[in-house]
């Protein structure tokens, strides 16, 4: 039996309430991807946008792209290829990653 977990809603989340927090993403193809948001932050502050990527390098899918903040503005936007999100309040423990140098 599974359990029931509480969600966020990504709709209306600051980019610190979702950052590192699990998703479970349902793409336009109907695959299904389980792992945790990563917020990359605005590149300049006039640029007040947040993107939110996967964290898991495991997935060999670190890099998409799911979701586009804009607290400013009070939008969030899927990336086009992204169905459906759902955002629980679950969190990825640390792991003992090295850092490369």
């Amino acid at each position: 039996m599974g359990s029931v977990q509480a969600t966020i809603d990504w709709r209306t989340a600051t980019p610190e309430e979702l950052d590192g927090h699990r998703c479970i993403i349902t793409t336009v193809d109907g695959t299904i991807i389980d792992g945790y948001l990563k917020a990359i932050p605005p590149f300049t502050p006039e640029y007040q946008l947040t993107r939110f990527v996967l964290h898991d390098r495991d997935l060999c899918l670190g890099q998409l792209r799911i979701l586009s903040l804009n607290p400013k503005h009070g939008t969030a936007i899927l990336q086009p290829h992204i169905r459906s999100l759902t955002v629980t309040r679950q969190t990825k423990q640390p792991t003992n990653e090295r850092n490369p140098q």
